[in-house]
């Protein structure tokens, strides 16, 4: 089972296939048309990739004896080059083809933690401390190296290393590249249902080189290290006639106590507001007392120029009695069928940028952004935005209530013209704030103290073919 989805395995059945297929594609036997299918998987192929520099300078506070704030110090401070290739072949007979892609990272510099998600981590897995020097590892690693199927008209497969792309509770990390899961999905409509099947025996993050077994997360003194088996998640999406989208998800593990659902529905109504109510459930009673479980709604608009977003959500997520700090810790949900971050990832679609996942137990949390395109005034391509978010009502009683609150802003410019035409350069910048007098991680499981957050990225995709 170790064995059958590995790389090479992946490839020799690939190249296998191939190789049949020239030497039966010699034959006068073979039709034509069957010459012309192989053919198509190289001339239907695309080549293609990017390369990224990425630059980050985040300053966390820490706390002293009487819970008050210290200065500031280095958190990450790191430049880092990322490169891709990726290769989408076309279809043999309009039936099989295959995609890979393979990616490189390394540090121009790096002068605070390894952790900073854009480099390999020098470990095996995220579960523990199983490091061998606790840096970061330059390196090669793949993203995607899976077959892909079309069954029919209406279904799909892919088997090998994948994302998924079918309908499913499942998601992945991402810093520049995708995390991967070893294993295989199929999907297709049905009466116009989307439906997907995803099982998985092992996990990537994009900030480890080789997949790894799903696993107990390690927390607070409690059990640890035990693998939990596979993962499954069953998926579906439904479209209306009045355009109406309804997306529902489910997974679980075949040998521990974690599952996950997800509903979500999506509308824009005829003035173009996006609306969408959203609720991610995790059950895990190693992690919960009770099933865990967060509300959100999310909305859009845009106007001419301007872009506006109003979200908001609450979580309830009340940590097991024998998963405590002190006295009872305040619990926080994420939605994935991994509790370890990095062991896995849900199809969570909340993301406001602000440093903080305002995720604990009785928490509030709304998020406003307005941004502005400047192609209007005679600057295509550039432009800019704030945001805000803030949480509270997560409480301790040993500490101060859960307060957090943080502003961002941001640009962007979308290269137009000269030799870099199609890159882009983003500028993000953070101020967060905690006002607990709790430590980082430790009463509030999912919190930190303040920090400042600066990012700057330059991407730029190229084609080979």
């Amino acid at each position: 089972m170790d064995k059958m989805f590995k790389v090479s395995a992946i490839a020799a059945a690939l190249v296998g296939t191939l190789a049949s297929g020239s030497a039966l594609a010699t034959s006068d036997s073979v039709s034509p048309e069957y010459k012309e299918g192989v053919s198509e998987f190289f001339s239907e192929s695309t080549v293609s990739g990017n390369v990224n520099f990425f630059m980050r300078a985040r300053d966390r506070a820490g706390k002293d004896v009487d819970g008050n704030d210290t200065a500031k110090t280095a958190n990450l401070d790191h430049g880092s080059i990322f490169v891709n290739l990726g290769f989408n072949s076309g279809y043999i007979n309009d039936t099989v083809g295959a995609d890979f892609v393979v990616y490189s990272t390394w540090d121009m510099w790096n002068n605070a933690s390894f952790e900073h998600e854009f480099n390999f981590f020098d470990c095996d897995t995220p579960y523990g401390a199983n490091c061998d020097s606790f840096e970061t590892d330059n390196g090669v690693s793949f993203a995607k190296a899976a077959l892909k199927f079309k069954l029919g008209e209406n279904a799909k497969a892919q088997l090998g290393y994948f994302q998924p792309t079918v309908p499913s509770s499942l998601g992945v990390n991402w810093s520049f590249a995708p995390g991967t899961y070893r294993g295989g999905e199929i999907g297709g409509n049905i009466a116009g249902f989307d439906l997907g099947f995803v099982f998985a025996d092992q996990y990537k993050a994009p900030w480890f080189k080789e997949t790894y077994k799903f696993e107990q997360g390690k927390f607070w003194g409690s059990e640890s290290d035990k693998e939990v088996g596979e993962i499954y998640s069953l998926g579906a999406r439904y479209g209306f006639e009045n355009g109406m989208s309804l997306d529902v998800g489910y997974g679980a593990l075949t040998d521990g106590p974690r599952k996950n659902f997800h509903v979500k529905l999506k509308d824009t109504t005829e003035s173009g507001l996006y609306w969408s109510p959203q609720l991610y459930v995790v059950e895990d009673d190693f992690q919960f007392d009770s099933t865990a479980w967060q509300a959100a709604l999310l909305t859009s608009f845009s106007k001419g120029a301007y872009s506006f977003r109003v979200e908001g959500t609450y979580t309830s997520a009340d940590a097991a009695d024998d998963r405590a700090w002190g006295d009872k810790a305040v619990g926080n949900m994420a939605y994935r069928l991994t509790e370890q971050y990095g062991g896995s990832n849900g199809a969570y679609e909340i993301w406001w940028n602000n440093r903080s996942d305002f995720n604990h137990d009785g928490e509030y949390a709304g998020f406003v952004s307005v941004s502005r395109d400047f192609s209007d005034v005679g600057a295509p391509g550039f432009s800019a935005g704030i945001s805000g978010a803030m949480g509270m009502g997560a409480k301790h009683d040993d500490f101060d209530e859960l307060k957090e609150y943080a502003y961002s802003l941001f640009m962007g410019y979308g290269i137009q013209g000269g030799p870099l035409k199609g890159g882009a350069v983003s500028f993000h910048y953070t101020q967060y704030f905690n006002d607990t007098d709790a430590e980082d991680w430790g009463a509030y499981t999912n919190a930190f103290n303040d920090e400042t957050d600066f990012k700057l990225a330059l991407t730029l995709p190229f084609s080979v073919k």
